[in-house]
């Protein structure tokens, strides 16, 4: 008697969730979402609330929330509900409260066999073909009444010991992975039916379970709890999915071509630019964050038209102060700022000087010159001295870098060489504090062209010591090299087998230990803007997020500004007047919104 009332009680829970990718494009919808009053989530345990979990109805409810909607979400889900019994609660749990829009997320209860009582039921709960009747009697009901109804398709499950024990028999297949939704997909496929003939909006959670487990590295599993009950990580992927269904693109977006993470708080200031060059961010004495970042154009404007300047923020981005000016040079253009803060607080902005540009023959000509330089703040910005240049020659971008242990500062950046003009990189060292810089040695994998060889590098110091260089490409990887003298002397570079476009990425050390690394996959070009996280000072990764997604979005900046809260710096490259324009936008986002829940394993990334 007591092992059937607990079984009872366990099938009393049995739920199902959905998922969607996150970017998937938004649809039409019969009411604008601005109009929207009511949403009321009408389901089973999924859909009910649960202890400290969020549950799509609450995220659905802060996400549009956020976005400055008007609305409220009531949650009417109630555990272990059919649709035969939520049909007796329709009226006063649903129609009562005048709903402009309904999730009507029923099925797994309806498909389930309960082949663990005494004696075994021989057929499901609830028969399909009076399932799809229940659903079709709630759309029908909400369509006359000016409510859009939104059906989701129930979620498939996957096998653990205890479900196994319960339900390893006829007409279920314990020894098939996907053998416990023998019934529960064809119910899914009577939720797309009854969607298409009754002309109301599905979302598939089904199809996009799967299609979440065929990805590499990646499972159904990760999104359930016990094997039917969805994480934190399914919950999240439901809302994503249903976003778009109530007329809202889950990407939100920064600028004409931008579309951010649905979880990404826009960050960008007013610029009064019609270019910014320079992602970098830094926390200051009070918590505040600064800004540093050229223009009013890019490079090629008149000599002295262009300057390094800075904004700061006091309330996480919503505000900034007006733009102050670090420097400029009246003969040449400063611009492409990267930052780094020290532990004494000292500021140092590394940026460049440039003059022109000129390749010939495989070379770069005597017009090549673009000077680095750094200049420095000890006072929060107020004032900025001690400007010296640190290399003589042409670079063409800086990307940030770290202090060490010791108290080294390290710059890292690239130049180019001849015979075959290609790109080397190195590092510029200070061991005072930024008074005096001194050169490493440079870094050649050979190669050829004005963007071949070994470019825009970035530095972090790794736990045994080390510091490590991560150097961009044009071979479809990053390469690395250590430096066992705080960024001096440094190994001969290697690939490693982290997968990048031609562009830089960006570390950074986390207050907990971890490593944090800002990139451009490969196989998405510039076009998608990733983070990931590394338990092991880089030698693995977990799964990565696409942060942006838009032409370019590229040349990234990270800064952890509270644990696991990020502000991430990237460059948004449009086209403007017939020419690439980039622009420096920045966002904030925090980790437990990029990896909810369980699906932070580490992959296979650099093998050393």
């Amino acid at each position: 008697m007591q092992r059937h009332c607990v079984l009872v009680v366990f099938m009393a829970i049995l739920c199902v969730i959905a998922f969607s990718p996150p970017c998937l494009p938004a649809r039409e919808t019969a009411k604008s979402n601005r109009q929207l009053r009511t949403i009321v989530a009408f389901g089973n345990s999924i859909t009910a609330l649960r202890g400290k979990l969020r549950v799509y109805p609450t995220l659905i409810e802060k996400e549009l929330t956020a976005r400055g909607r008007k609305l409220r979400v009531v949650n009417a889900g109630i555990g272990g509900n059919t649709t035969e019994q939520a049909k007796a609660r329709f009226k006063t749990d649903v129609l009562a409260h005048n709903p402009d829009v309904v999730i009507v997320f029923f099925g797994a209860n309806d498909a389930a066999v309960d082949v663990w009582k005494t004696p075994p039921a021989t057929g499901p709960r609830v028969g399909r073909e009076r399932y799809e009747a229940n659903l079709r009697e709630f759309c029908r009901a909400l369509k006359s009444r000016g409510a859009k109804p939104i059906l989701v398709a129930p979620s498939p499950f996957r096998w653990t010991p205890a479900l196994k024990e319960l339900y390893g028999r006829p007409p279920y297949q314990p020894d098939d992975p996907d053998g416990f939704n023998v019934l529960l997909a064809e119910y899914a496929e009577s939720a797309r039916k009854v969607a298409r003939e009754e002309s109301v909006a599905l979302a598939d959670a089904y199809a996009a379970f799967q299609a979440y487990g065929r990805q590499p590295g990646k499972s159904v599993d990760n999104l359930l709890a016990d094997g039917m009950h969805p994480n934190a990580a399914g919950h999240l992927l439901l809302a994503d999915l249903l976003l778009p269904l109530l007329g809202e693109d889950p990407m939100a977006r920064s600028g004409p071509d931008v579309r951010l993470h649905p979880r990404a708080i826009d960050c960008t200031h007013d610029a009064p630019h019609e270019t910014v060059l320079g992602s970098g961010v830094a926390k200051l004495d009070d918590n505040s964050i600064m800004h540093v970042y050229s223009g009013p154009l890019s490079y090629y404007s008149p000599p002295g038209s262009t300057y390094i300047a800075c904004r700061v923020t006091r309330d996480g981005g919503r505000t900034w102060s007006t733009e102050t000016k670090i420097t400029t040079h009246p003969d040449c253009q400063a611009s492409h700022p990267s930052v780094l803060r020290a532990r004494d607080g000292a500021i140092h902005v590394l940026y460049l000087a440039f003059r022109s540009w000129g390749w010939k023959d495989g070379n770069p000509t005597e017009k090549c010159h673009s000077d680095v330089w750094v200049i420095q703040s000890r006072d929060g910005g107020k004032t900025w001295t001690n400007r010296q240049r640190v290399f003589e020659g042409y670079s063409g971008a800086t990307n940030g870098g770290c202090q060490t242990r010791e108290g080294h500062l390290v710059f890292a950046f690239s130049h180019y060489v001849s015979d075959p003009g290609r790109l080397v990189s190195r590092a510029v060292v200070s061991r005072d504090g930024g008074k005096t810089w001194q050169q490493g040695n440079p870094l050649d994998i050979g190669g050829e062209g004005h963007h071949g060889g070994a470019l825009e590098p970035a530095v972090i110091q790794l736990k045994d010591g080390r510091v490590w260089m991560l150097i961009r490409t044009a071979r479809g990887q990053f390469r690395e090299s250590f430096s066992s003298d705080g960024g001096l002397r440094w190994s001969k570079p290697k690939p490693t087998s982290i997968a990048a476009t031609s562009a830089p990425g960006n570390l950074a050390r986390l207050a907990d230990g971890r490593l944090a690394l800002a990139w451009n996959p490969t196989g998405c070009g510039r076009s998608e803007l990733h983070l990931a996280i590394s338990a092991d000072d880089g030698r693995t990764w977990g799964p990565s997020v696409a942060l942006a997604k838009g032409r370019q979005v590229t040349y990234p900046f990270v800064l952890e500004d509270q644990p696991g809260e990020f502000w991430i710096g990237y460059h948004d490259v449009h086209t403007s007047r017939g020419w690439n324009a980039p622009h420096a936008r920045l966002l904030r986002i925090s980790e437990r919104d990029l990896w909810p829940a369980d699906d932070t394993r580490p992959s296979p990334a650099v093998n050393r």
